[in-house]
């Protein structure tokens, strides 16, 4: 594989965020935006922020806690809380954003990209724990 194939799952992920978040925002689940032009600004801001900060996060912890896998449930965690920080960021940049439910909207923007990506094969299933695992002593 070339060195622009190394980006690949990060850049897909981020896609599948941004989908994620602008699907939430069209079915009005958590929070709705008044126009097109806002919604697909809310979208990238949330999508872009759950990501980063999910991946962020679940890298940091992997580092300080001396874990070989973060496991499903810490992994998920971090992604739903960096969603949930993006669509406060979202309302906070944008006013016309009407958020009735932050976790609500997080929680819906999570579950479809990670659900979407994991049906199409973009984050494996088989070889992940749901608990983390500590690396080996040596």
């Amino acid at each position: 594989m070339g060195h622009a194939f190394k980006s690949r799952h990060f850049l897909m992920m981020n896609g599948y965020f941004i989908a994620a978040a602008a699907i939430t925002l069209l079915l009005g689940v958590g929070v709705s935006a008044g126009s097109l032009l806002t919604g697909i600004m809310a979208a990238a801001i949330i999508g872009v922020t759950g990501m980063f900060f999910g991946l962020g996060v679940t890298i940091a912890l992997r580092a300080v806690l001396g874990l070989m896998q973060t496991g499903r449930v810490v992994q998920y965690l971090c992604f739903i809380l960096g969603s949930w920080l993006g669509v406060g960021l979202a309302s906070l940049l944008i006013g016309s954003l009407s958020v009735t439910s932050g976790f609500g909207a997080a929680l819906a923007t999570f579950s479809l990209a990670f659900g979407a990506a994991t049906l199409v094969g973009e984050v494996p299933w088989k070889g992940r724990t749901w608990l983390p695992v500590r690396m080996p002593k040596r």
